[in-house]
């Protein structure tokens, strides 16, 4: 019997070694894919046979990687936020005291334009039926605004586990789809910029948001997306909601030393880090002379790939400017428009391009001012840098809150920041104390089990092996919103109670009447 149980260990562990690996990643922005592409590489350079669906097709893949590209049915998330545009609506929701609500809600709105915008044009796109019309062991499927790759998938008959993959936290309509609690008393959503503890208005805000999402995303996406592809084949699907609690596992771009602490389960799974390239890029030879050229260290500045600085308004750059030639640090800012090798003012050097992970390695850089997308928070607490944190939209607010709560740095308001605030906040994170506080950091956030990258291919692998063999998700996500909440235990328990006081009261009734009876007969006999 061990010996039956030895030789079908191997065949498992030889199946895996050539697996066939299916990865759909409809969404548009770049900083999403670059989380997820190393694995795939990764992957396909273990010997697996990987074909990604991806409006960022990699350049040179490996001799066993398919590319599918998405490239043309919708516009790329690169450089396509105008700060201009920010700055108004960022004052107009000031001014009528209702900024932070409806600036979620507004942020979140195009996500729902651009998950049916894509939706209607992959349920015709031929490449895509081709490539899911194959048999695979595992489907790797980007959890973010859209759940049309799973209704396609239904419909093409895709039989393979599903393992879910975030570029951010648990979006709040991800945690029923496995059986994880998102309790919003102490689980921030992820557009907050609350941590796990939270004063009684937070907690309101928390949940009354955490709800409305949930919401949205129901009537908003799914239910508009099932449209889409019913239309599209002429057949009833099953309902999304159902289809995404057939997910095996979900692999998380954060870690909780950095994150927060969340409730996990076993199909829950922190690979945050698991993007970094050790491999290293070059650094430009005129980068490179302006950092030994420094005699005080430099400070980074990038904020991210789908901001465009260059639209800053003038006020608020005069404002950066400023605050950045009060400090004796030389800055490199990432400024797409700037010379070819950059353009030079006073101690800031302005460039198109960054080789960011690299430069956050450099030992000249001592600190690094960003926008807390979590792809730059993971390589500042990688290189054990502090931060600056200018928030935006989305999980911005967010990761700055959480920077701050474990001493990584300190987050400012775009909308509000001056001169002052900047250049204090600067202040703050070129401390001696900040600095250490960040290697504290650093060194907390790489002390792990395994290194990010092994532990997400070992968990797509483990689910190739076993599949729903090997169960990593809690009954809770079969149970229904009232069994969930105990609503129908709780009926049960008031109902008893209600009984209990009805029963206590006849009977109380009763005996005060055989009290009193016995008392009037008394005093009949007297």
């Amino acid at each position: 019997m061990r010996t039956l149980a030895f030789l079908l260990a191997i065949l498992a562990v030889q199946n895996v070694q050539a697996a066939r690996i299916l990865g759909l990643f409809p969404h548009t922005g770049k900083s999403h894919q670059m989380v997820f592409d190393p694995l795939l590489k990764t992957l396909a350079e273990r010997g697996h046979h990987v074909t990604v669906v991806s409006f960022f097709p990699i350049k040179d893949p490996p001799a066993n990687y398919t590319a599918v590209s998405l490239e043309g049915l919708s516009a790329q998330g690169v450089e396509t936020i105008d700060l201009i545009y920010f700055d108004s609506v960022s004052k107009i929701l000031n001014s009528l005291g209702v900024e932070k609500i409806i600036k979620q809600i507004m942020e979140f709105q195009p996500l729902a334009d651009l998950a049916l915008d894509v939706c209607s044009k992959i349920v015709d796109f031929p490449p895509l039926a081709d490539a899911m019309k194959k048999n695979y062991d595992v489907v790797l499927v980007e959890n973010f605004n859209s759940d049309c790759m799973l209704g396609l998938a239904h419909v093409y008959g895709l039989k393979a586990p599903f393992v879910s993959l975030l570029s951010s936290s648990l979006m709040q309509w991800c945690p029923d789809r496995i059986g994880v609690t998102d309790n919003p008393s102490y689980v921030p959503i992820v557009s907050s910029e609350f941590t796990s503890k939270m004063s009684f208005v937070q907690r309101l805000e928390n949940t009354v948001m955490n709800m409305y999402y949930k919401v949205w995303y129901r009537y908003a996406i799914q239910m508009k997306e099932k449209a889409i592809i019913e239309k599209r084949f002429g057949r009833r699907i099953p309902d999304l909601q159902d289809l995404a609690k057939n997910v095996s596992a979900m692999l998380v771009n954060t870690f909780h030393s950095m994150n927060g602490v969340r409730p996990l389960l076993p199909g829950v799974i922190e690979v945050g880090g698991m993007h970094l390239d050790h491999s290293r890029k070059p650094i430009p030879h005129y980068i490179e002379r302006f950092l030994n050229e420094s005699e005080h260290g430099v400070v980074l500045f990038s904020w991210g790939s789908l901001i465009k600085t260059a639209t800053i308004p003038k006020y608020k750059e005069d404002i950066i400017i400023n605050a950045l030639s009060k400090i004796k640090q030389r800055v490199i800012w990432k400024y797409e428009d700037s010379d070819e090798e950059g353009t030079l003012s006073g101690n800031i050097l302005k460039v198109k391009w960054i080789p960011q992970y690299e430069l956050l390695q450099h030992k000249k850089v001592i600190a690094f001012i960003g926008h807390g997308g979590l792809l730059g928070m993971t390589e500042a607490i990688s290189a054990g840098k502090p931060m600056l944190i200018v928030p935006f939209y989305g999980d911005q607010p967010l990761n700055g809150a959480a920077a701050a709560a474990i001493g990584l740095g300190k987050s400012i308001s775009y909308a509000d920041m001056t001169e002052k605030s900047l250049l204090e906040g600067l202040q703050s994170v070129l401390s001696a104390e900040m600095r250490l506080s960040a290697r504290r950091a650093s060194k907390i956030w790489q002390d792990r089990i395994a290194d990010p990258m092994e532990t997400a291919v070992y968990w797509v692998e483990r689910v190739i092996r076993w599949g729903d063999l090997d169960p990593l998700h809690s009954s809770a996500r079969d149970l229904s919103f009232i069994e969930y909440n105990l609503l129908d235990v709780l009926a049960v328990i008031i109902l008893a109670l209600i009984l209990f006081i009805l029963v206590l009261r006849i009977v109380l009734n009763q005996i005060f009447k055989l009290i009193s009876g016995s008392f009037h007969s008394k005093e009949k006999l007297h």
